[in-house]
């Protein structure tokens, strides 16, 4: 099984193939300095595979990297967040406390 996660810039979401197939995405809209994450979507076909996972850690990598502050607000990306608590420096304070998130 081959997995590759793409950035579509232009459609505002992350994708993750399996074997060429989309097989799911998270979407997100920038405001400003930050990366809203408002959605992440994993075709049944493909659940329980961890796709979810993958495709949130490497948006959230990516935006982190160039700069750019995470606004979790899909719940899924919002309780990765919590379990994966590296990423929580990447929220401002200001989301943080709106969305009672730990600080880092």
């Amino acid at each position: 099984m081959s997995e590759q996660i793409s950035h579509q810039p232009e459609q505002h979401r992350y994708v993750i193939t399996v074997d060429g197939t989309e097989a799911g995405f998270a979407a997100y809209q920038d405001a400003g300095a930050n990366r809203d994450f408002d959605h992440t979507v994993i075709d049944g076909a493909f659940g329980g595979q961890g796709l979810a996972g993958k495709v949130v850690e490497f948006a959230l990598s990516d935006s982190a990297a160039n700069g750019l502050g995470i606004i979790p607000t899909c719940s899924y990306v919002h309780k990765f967040v919590i379990k994966n608590p590296q990423h929580l420096a990447h929220v401002p304070a200001d989301v943080r406390t709106r969305l009672a998130l730990p600080n880092p």
